[in-house]
């Protein structure tokens, strides 16, 4: 009898320690660490900027750009560069009295903000009243048709390093890249080309302005 109730309290003792065996075991493996943690990037459009200079060294330089004529009598206007709110070069402007003659503005744009800056497209609007990129416009006595044929000799092309623009945007420019405090040549060339008609007085010519869209992707 003695036997039997010690073999029955050995086996409840086997069974607890079985049981608390268990329950130690269950604990060890569902226990689990959490960390949550999360971020949130809400760039600051005022740290992305890119302006006009007229030099390829220092700080930002507002000074006139200086054409270079072809030929040197030639009269130009030196341009004008204003970063005060959207970057804008104004002035640029020849008074051709011949074919063969041409005006080059060279000047950059930096990049003085704080994130690489992509060049997306470089686009030359229609010019006032015009479905083109340019408008002939005779003066005086001049007589409109021959401008008109004038006209066609005459153009504007604008090169930002390697991509170029002469009639219409470049829809995609791909991977055409700006550092932090790097800088972009920007060569503005209007000429009169040598060989086209001439008209028999004076005339306006105006063209579409150029914009170069910068952005933080490409």
């Amino acid at each position: 009898m003695e036997k039997d109730r010690s073999a029955r309290v050995i086996a409840i003792v086997a069974l607890l320690v079985g049981v608390v065996g268990l329950s130690i075991g269950f604990a060890a493996f569902s226990s689990s660490l959490t960390i949550s943690s999360s971020a949130e990037v809400s760039p600051d459009q005022s740290n992305f900027n890119v302006d006009f200079t007229s030099t390829s060294s220092g700080e930002i330089s507002t000074s006139a750009i200086v054409p270079t004529k072809s030929p040197t009598t030639l009269t130009a206007t030196s341009g004008a560069i204003d970063n005060s709110s959207d970057p804008t070069v104004t002035g640029l402007h020849a008074t051709f009295t011949e074919p063969g003659q041409s005006v080059t503005y060279s000047f950059w744009a930096k990049n003085i903000g704080e994130y690489v800056a992509y060049l997306n497209s470089i686009t030359i609007a229609n010019a006032a009243s015009s479905q083109t990129y340019k408008k002939c416009t005779a003066k005086g006595t001049t007589t409109q048709s021959l401008v008109d044929s004038a006209c066609s000799g005459i153009s504007m092309t604008v090169e930002v390093g390697t991509e170029a623009a002469t009639s219409s945007s470049v829809a995609t420019i791909n991977n055409h890249s700006l550092a932090v405090n790097g800088y972009d040549p920007i060569v503005v060339t209007i000429s009169y080309a040598t060989g086209s008609a001439q008209a028999d007085g004076d005339f306006d010519v105006a063209f579409g302005d150029i914009t170069l869209s910068y952005s933080s992707v490409d």
